[in-house]
């Protein structure tokens, strides 16, 4: 999902996000996650990345170690824990709720205003 306005949808959609960007893999490491959130049309930087994985690290949502780059700094992995997998399905069900939320809003928005037009 790409918008012209990355930054349209609200900060509180970064943990679904971050755990739709974990679904398509077993482990990831921030950056990834945050590209895979910004493909996803959040704009966000990569402090606030950090500070949700720690987060969801803390409520044993993730577990993370450290492995070893073939090219620079070793770095974090982060992976979904038993707990976070269960999260992971009520987030993608909760964003498939707003989604179906927000298009019965927008076509209701949409049949009012073709009507008012009709009506003119």
């Amino acid at each position: 999902m790409t918008t012209n306005n990355p930054s349209v949808l609200p900060r509180r959609f970064l943990r679904p996000l971050l755990f739709l960007g974990l679904s398509q893999a077993d482990r990831s490491y921030g950056y990834e996650l945050a590209e895979a959130v910004r493909g996803f049309g959040l704009n966000i930087d990569m402090a606030g990345v950090y500070r949700e994985l720690r987060s969801m690290e803390q409520k044993d949502l993730l577990s993370s170690g450290w492995e070893p780059s073939d090219n620079g700094p070793d770095r974090r992995v982060y992976m979904v824990t038993d707990a976070g997998r269960e999260a992971m399905a009520q987030a993608v069900a909760d964003l498939g709720l707003a989604r179906d939320q927000l298009s019965a809003a927008l076509e209701s928005v949409s049949v009012n205003n073709a009507a008012a037009k009709t009506a003119e």
